[in-house]
């Protein structure tokens, strides 16, 4: 075999009768020269790749570092604790990329994954699963790539080179339509008196999120000033060991983003309901909480613990049968808050924005301008200024309580 000239590679004959050429691409991080090759049916087929290999080297687009599979890649990045992302958003991408990537793309390596290949999965997960779920698959997927970016293992993240998937319009989500005002008001006068109560009228009237009501303990409510400061999340963890074991536990941790470590207001009635509950807890766990010593946290469990989100779920799905209450997520009581407050007057957006905890009102506007209506408020209010003499919008008959509780049973009967 005749020696190339130095850089260009070689190009031999196999046993079989096949031809691969090899390229130099570099060196690896032990001083080694690392090569990428190919197996071709001809030595012309070989001599072209040769050609491809040599100018993808010139570009700078073959990385010369250890071929890593993009399985054990994710699985080193995500199973490693990190400090910037929680252990829990580390184990959904896991999930996702377990269930869906890695048995199509998990045996190919880092730089051998083209956003072609990506964009195939992609189309191909999004025939038998929703908008939302492929776009997850897809941020787990640019996560990995992202890190390997960082530490040139690809020269690029081929994932921004493929498209989000697009919600059809009548695709089922599970997010449901937030309560209206009247609704609000009919789940709290059902809840008055029973377990559900204090968490009704705290997530309604302040828009926390379940993890930060749950998180919440006597010491963040200032019943002089009328505050709650929120300075922690409570949630339950499923994490995935690297032996395929899984570890469940409660987990406290900081609010979701540094603007979501924030103080907000609460009305009388619901520093009346926190005083209320205060008094039956301590007659309640006096004699459970060792030494008498009362609970630190607003909503325990029979032992004087942090309440499980599960346990809360399920008291939440009883009482919405019972009462006759339609049921929407716990998460979209904080949509509730938001939408009647910007749908009552669009310049509540700040004010919604900052108790919320949003880093920015565009934020605010952009998940909850289209529920609260704020285009109707601001063709109304010109409709106002230029015709101040008549009447701009139909009058609406407001419907009676009775009506109000039975279509609220029909539409939980049909759901």
């Amino acid at each position: 075999m005749k020696r190339s000239t130095k850089g260009l590679g070689t190009i031999s004959q196999l046993k079989s009768g096949r031809w691969r050429v090899k390229v130099p691409v570099g060196t690896a991080l032990n001083g080694s020269t690392r090569y990428r090759s190919k197996d071709c049916a001809t030595k012309t087929e070989a001599r072209n790749w040769q050609k491809q290999l040599i100018t993808l080297r010139e570009q700078q687009q073959l990385v010369a570092g250890p071929r890593t599979t993009f399985r054990s890649f994710a699985t080193e990045v995500l199973l490693t604790p990190s400090d910037q992302v929680r252990a829990r958003t580390h184990d959904g991408y896991f999930r996702n990329l377990t269930l869906h990537v890695f048995p199509k793309l998990g045996s190919k390596t880092l730089d051998g994954i083209r956003p072609w290949d990506i964009e195939c999965l992609l189309k191909e997960l999004r025939k038998t699963h929703s908008a939302s779920t492929v776009n997850n698959i897809r941020i787990a997927m640019s996560k990995v790539f992202s890190v390997a970016e960082r530490h040139e293992l690809v020269l690029n993240n081929p994932v921004r080179r493929t498209e989000k998937a697009k919600r059809s319009e009548f695709e089922r989500t599970q997010v449901k339509l937030p309560w209206s005002k009247e609704e609000a008001q009919f789940a709290l006068r059902c809840a008055e008196g029973t377990t559900m109560e204090l968490f009704l009228v705290l997530m309604l009237s302040t828009g926390m999120r379940r993890g930060e009501a749950l998180g919440l303990k006597w010491s963040d409510i200032d019943f002089e000033h009328c505050t709650v400061s929120i300075e922690r999340s409570i949630h339950r963890e499923s994490i995935i060991q690297r032996d395929g074991s899984r570890i469940g536990q409660v987990v406290v941790t900081p609010p979701k983003t540094a603007q979501s470590r924030r103080v907000n207001q609460l009305t009388l009635p619901a520093i009346d309901v926190l005083r209320r509950h205060q008094l039956e807890q301590q007659l309640g766990l006096t004699e459970v909480v060792d030494g008498g010593r009362m609970p630190e946290f607003v909503f325990t469990n029979s032992n004087g613990g942090p309440l499980d989100e599960s346990k809360l779920a399920s008291r939440y799905r009883k009482f919405c049968q019972a009462q006759g209450v339609r049921q929407i997520r716990i998460h979209d009581m904080r949509h509730t808050f938001a939408t009647v407050l910007i749908a009552d007057d669009a310049r509540n957006i700040a004010a919604v924005s900052k108790a919320l905890g949003h880093s920015s009102m565009a934020i605010t506007l952009d998940v909850y301008g289209k529920t609260a209506q704020v285009e109707s408020q601001a063709i109304t209010r010109m409709g106002e200024l230029l015709f101040p003499d008549r009447a701009i919008t139909p009058e609406l008959h407001e419907a009676s309580p009775e009506v109000f509780v039975m279509e609220n049973r029909r539409y939980r009967n049909a759901g």
